[in-house]
């Protein structure tokens, strides 16, 4: 139970989640007015009893809330500094390796390549999703049937940050990292890219059967088959699932750009 009067470190995580969540206040430590009023602020926006007391109820649900905002972050230290208050700024974008330019239709995946340059059908197939699951709809051509299912494979997995950057596999994955892994999947990426990567990636605008979406330094998702795999919609409202059926709010962190990969 945190209230006005006190002091100590629980009191600056309080203000740093506040902070987090477009609360502005400084992390001082103290229990001032100024936390008073941003807590009464934060509990009035969520329905909680507005009475300047973080109790319980009240701390769970700023988690709770923080956790589902953080689901966007591309790294530890992109966390660190939301959760801080601080705003991310974009850097300048690392090249892509050879090959992952995502205009050929598939990727040099040498030895191991796959179908992924096989032409879809002009007609796109909405998949359905049961169970948390996506399921292809008949006629769904091969390459997005093998991304369905590896997204299937790591919806459920455990979100890490930084997680499938360095292999594409895992113990868990972030977001850049779980669009990558899907992917790569279909012969259309053979490194994993980061969300900043992905402003390059493709060409511009939505796709037929896959949309990457990316603001740059902080989140990148997808759109495949008509289902969204996001790490954004991956909370325990959602049964700690990344498929969704709509688009998940965007965040305010920046503008999202549209890519798609050449021919899909």
């Amino acid at each position: 139970m945190l209230q006005l009067g006190m002091r100590g470190p629980d009191v600056t995580i309080l203000q740093r989640d506040l902070a987090a969540l477009n609360f502005r206040i400084p992390a001082t430590g103290r229990f001032n007015r100024p936390t008073l009023m941003a807590l009464r602020a934060f509990q009035r926006r969520y329905h909680l009893t507005a009475d300047g007391v973080a109790g319980p109820t009240t701390i769970s649900t700023l988690k709770r809330l923080l956790n589902s905002g953080l689901h966007i972050a591309e790294s530890a230290t992109i966390a660190r500094e939301l959760a801080h208050g601080i705003a991310v700024t974009a850097t300048t974008p690392q090249p892509l390796p050879a090959g992952d330019s995502g205009l050929s239709g598939g990727v040099g995946l040498g030895a191991t390549a796959t179908t992924g340059t096989t032409t879809p059908t002009t007609t796109v197939q909405d998949a359905t999703l049961i169970g948390g699951i996506a399921v292809p709809a008949p006629g769904t051509p091969a390459p997005v049937v093998r991304m369905l299912e590896a997204a299937n494979s790591i919806a459920f997995d455990p979100y890490i940050y930084g997680g499938g950057h360095g292999s594409f596999i895992s113990p868990g994955y972030d977001c850049s990292g779980s669009v990558s892994y899907v992917l790569h999947a279909g012969g259309l990426l053979a490194t994993p890219l980061d969300s900043e990567q992905f402003l390059q990636y493709g060409l511009p605008g939505p796709g037929s059967w896959i949309t990457v979406y990316t603001n740059g330094p902080t989140h990148a998702y997808m759109e495949i088959a008509g289902l969204w795999f996001d790490t954004a919609a991956q909370t325990a409202l959602n049964g700690n699932d990344r498929w969704s059926l709509t688009r998940i709010a965007e965040p305010g962190y920046g503008t999202f750009m549209a890519r798609h990969p050449a021919a899909w």
